[in-house]
C-alpha cells in the first residue's frame, strides 16, 4: 500500500489520540487516588492538571491542522489566454436582440485581448444610413446582400469576435458561410428575459408594433430552428454580462482542441 499524504495524516491523527486517551486516563486514576488532603491542596491542581492541558493542547492542534486546499477553477486571465492561443478562427455570436451579443462579444473580446466587430454597425457606418432607412430605400434583399458582404470579409479576417444582427443568421447564406469559417455561439435567453434587456424599446423597429413580449415570444419561435445550427449553445438567462462571459470563455475552452 501506498503511504499517501492522507494516509500518513490519519495514521499521525490516530497515534495522537491513542496518546490523548492513555493521558487521560493516567491523570485520572491519579486524581482518584490522591489522599483527600493532596486531592484539595490548592498548589498541587496545577501540578495535577498540567498532563491534562497538554493533551487538550495536542487535541486542539490537531483539530486546527489544516485540510488540503480544494483545486480552483482557473482565474480569467489564464483561461482566456489558454483559449485565445488555440483560437484560429472568428468567433460569431447570433441570436435574439438582447441577448448580449454586443455586450458580452466586446467583454469577452477584451478579455481574449482580440478584436471585436459589430456586423450592423459597419453597415451603417458604410451606408450613412441607419438599418431602418436601408430597408426603407434599399429593401431587405439588398441589406441582407451587405449583410452576407460585411460578414464574409470578418469571416476571412484575424480571429475576432463578431456580434451579428438577429435575422442574420436565418439566411441559409449567410449562416452556412458562417458555420465553414467561423465558431459560430447562440446566446440564447428567454423573451422575457430578452425584455428586460432591451429596456426602451423605441431604439428596435420590431419592437415598435404591437406586445413587445409578444413579439419576442414569436421571433424568438420562428428563428429558433436556424440558431440551433449554431457550434455552440449557450444560455444566459440570470447571468449578469460578467458570468455570461466567464460561461462563454469556457464553452470556448472546452469545445477547442487541446494543443
Amino acid at each position: 500500500m501506498m503511504l499517501t499524504p492522507e494516509i500518513a495524516s490519519g495514521f499521525k491523527n490516530k497515534f495522537f489520540m491513542t496518546i490523548l486517551c492513555r493521558q487521560l486516563g493516567k491523570v485520572t486514576r491519579h486524581v482518584i487516588f490522591l489522599p483527600p488532603f493532596l486531592r484539595n491542596c490548592q498548589a498541587a491542581r496545577p501540578l495535577l492538571l498540567f498532563p491534562l492541558t497538554i493533551c487538550i493542547a495536542m487535541l486542539a492542534h490537531m483539530k486546527a491542522s489544516p485540510k488540503p486546499a480544494p483545486r480552483k477553477p482557473k482565474p480569467a486571465a489564464e483561461l482566456a489566454g489558454s483559449i485565445a492561443a488555440r483560437l484560429n478562427r472568428s468567433v460569431v455570436l447570433v441570436g435574439l436582440m438582447g441577448s448580449g451579443k454586443s455586450a458580452v462579444g466586446r467583454r469577452t473580446a477584451k478579455q481574449l485581448g482580440i478584436g471585436f466587430k459589430d456586423s450592423d454597425q459597419l453597415i451603417v457606418k458604410a451606408a450613412g444610413i441607419s438599418i431602418a432607412e436601408i430597408f426603407e430605400l434599399a429593401g431587405e434583399v439588398k441589406f441582407r446582400e451587405m449583410e452576407r458582404k460585411t460578414l464574409g470579409n470578418l469571416a476571412l479576417a484575424s480571429p475576432q469576435i463578431i456580434a451579428t444582427g438577429g435575422g442574420a443568421f436565418c439566411h441559409d447564406a449567410t449562416a452556412d458561410l458562417l458555420l465553414h469559417h467561423t465558431l459560430t455561439i447562440w446566446l440564447k435567453a428567454s423573451p422575457a428575459t430578452l425584455l428586460s434587456r432591451i429596456g426602451n424599446t423605441k431604439t428596435r423597429p420590431l419592437l415598435h408594433n404591437g406586445d413587445p413580449l409578444a413579439t419576442l415570444t414569436r421571433l424568438d419561435e420562428q428563428r429558433a430552428p436556424f440558431y440551433q445550427k449554431a457550434h455552440i449553445h449557450l444560455v444566459t438567462d440570470g447571468l449578469s454580462t460578467y458570468k455570461a462571459m466567464m460561461a462563454l470563455l469556457h464553452a470556448l475552452d472546452s469545445h477547442l482542441p487541446r494543443q
